[in-house]
């Protein structure tokens, strides 16, 4: 497992692309539909902040792993991978 598991690193990686194809206008926006909509945990900040917490490189060190054992769905964007290298966060 890594720092979500399987289920919320598969969801941080379609956050990515909504924000990335302009289906949600924010990270803040993201966070209040996941925190109100889905019963995301509200003590962690909404999937986001959770992605900041944990750090772009766990993330995708995570998801790169799950993608060699499940599959393309665990592929991170070029953005989150790019934003890990630089070590960028959504909320800076």
């Amino acid at each position: 497992t890594g720092p979500g598991g399987v289920g919320k690193t598969r969801l941080a990686i379609e956050l990515a692309h909504a924000l990335e194809e302009g289906i949600v206008a924010s990270p803040e926006e993201a966070d209040v539909a996941l925190l109100y909509g889905v019963g995301f945990p509200s003590f962690r900040g909404g999937l986001a902040r959770w992605m900041d917490f944990i750090g772009l490189d766990a993330l995708c060190r995570t998801a790169d792993r799950y993608a060699s054992e499940l599959g393309p769905l665990y592929r991170v964007t070029d953005r989150q991978r790019d934003m890990a290298a630089h070590v960028r966060t959504f909320y800076s």
